[in-house]
């Protein structure tokens, strides 16, 4: 399997989501007392984290079909 060069769009948005999923991991470890802000702020970095490793994660899901197509 090659290694894709991804555009320069690409490679912002990457670190927007990993970035923001950073900084949501954060602000939990510092929140107190307010369970359902917690519960939001964890999902929401989850889910930014994902975006963040989203080429990562279709290539495992290429994988898992036994796909051999790389785009």
């Amino acid at each position: 399997m090659a290694r894709e060069k991804g555009s320069y769009g690409q490679m912002i948005s990457t670190l927007c989501f990993a970035g923001v999923g950073l900084f949501l991991i954060a602000e939990v470890a510092l929140t107190e007392s307010d369970p359902a802000r917690v519960a939001a702020m964890s999902f929401c970095a989850v889910l930014s984290l994902a975006g963040a490793l989203r080429f990562q994660i279709a290539a495992v899901a290429r994988w898992f079909r036994g796909s051999e197509e790389t785009a």
